[in-house]
């Protein structure tokens, strides 16, 4: 039997035993990537730079569309606080089991972003994926992509789930006014943006174009209607690519004549 097909096994095992995650964010397992498997602790590193590229040390940060909480992880380098939401029930546990050690510093919310608090529908692609979705337009463009933008054949499941929703302007009033809001949440951006009536001072939204383009200047006069003189950066691959932030007119030029389908754009509410 090959190492790889050992290592799987032994997975395959904790993970049925329910080990699986407590062991992987533990002390011991940080240690052992720091020694055989670095690649992990370089990408940790490298999101810890990109948002202190543009972030100063803060009070309170929101990760919406939290996932598996990497960069929660790279949050807590910068901020004294961050509440996370993900409204996968396996993401939200994994959420739990990693950061059970920093329970006074990252609150963990079992809720979908929206405008408006309620239910609302969670289309699962697999428990704990990464594009399960509140958006059937997202589920679409990703079934219908047949790997052209990602790496994979993407096909959700006949069963959807029930979830929570609830608003920034509620998250706000529960956990106070955060410096810095970083939204990933698969083709719900518009709508999580409409849910925020006040000022943030810093709001990163995730792009897919050219499905999304509408969505995303919809987003953008989201923005300019909760402050005027909003500026602008676009981050590619964990990377801002404006050494200064930018004007309304140039980040919409950049859009019209970009070849990019994926991508960050960082708003500045100072």
């Amino acid at each position: 039997m090959t190492l790889s097909r050992v290592k799987g096994h032994v997975k395959n095992l904790l993970i049925k035993k329910g080990w699986y995650e407590y062991i992987k964010y533990s002390s011991f397992f940080y240690l052992y990537q720091l020694l055989f498997a670095n690649d992990k602790i370089t990408q940790h590193r490298r999101e810890v730079d990109f948002y202190e590229s543009f972030l100063e040390p803060c009070e309170l940060i929101f990760d919406i569309g939290a996932y598996d909480g990497h960069k929660t992880a790279a949050f807590l380098n910068i901020s004294k606080k961050v509440i996370c939401c993900e409204p996968d029930k396996q993401s939200f546990n994994t959420l739990k089991i990693r950061f059970r050690n920093k329970r006074e510093r990252v609150f963990v919310e079992n809720v979908a972003l929206s405008d408006h608090q309620g239910a609302g529908t969670l289309f699962i692609h697999h428990k704990g994926s990464a594009f399960n979705t509140m958006d059937d337009r997202w589920k679409n463009v990703l079934e219908a992509d047949n790997l052209h933008k990602w790496d994979e054949k993407i096909i959700f499941s006949s069963t959807d789930t029930k979830v929570k929703l609830t608003t920034l302007d509620a998250l706000i009033k529960k956990f106070g006014t955060p410096d810095f809001i970083k939204i990933d949440a698969e083709g719900s951006e518009k709508r999580i943006l409409l849910g925020l009536t006040q000022k943030a001072r810093l709001i990163s939204f995730e792009c897919l174009l050219p499905e999304f383009k509408q969505d995303l200047f919809e987003c953008i006069n989201r923005v300019e209607y909760l402050c005027a003189d909003s500026t602008y950066n676009i981050a590619i691959n964990e990377h801002l690519i404006y050494s200064d932030f930018i004007s309304r007119s140039r980040l919409l030029e950049w859009i019209e004549n970009t070849d990019v389908n994926h991508f960050e754009v960082v708003a500045k509410m100072d």
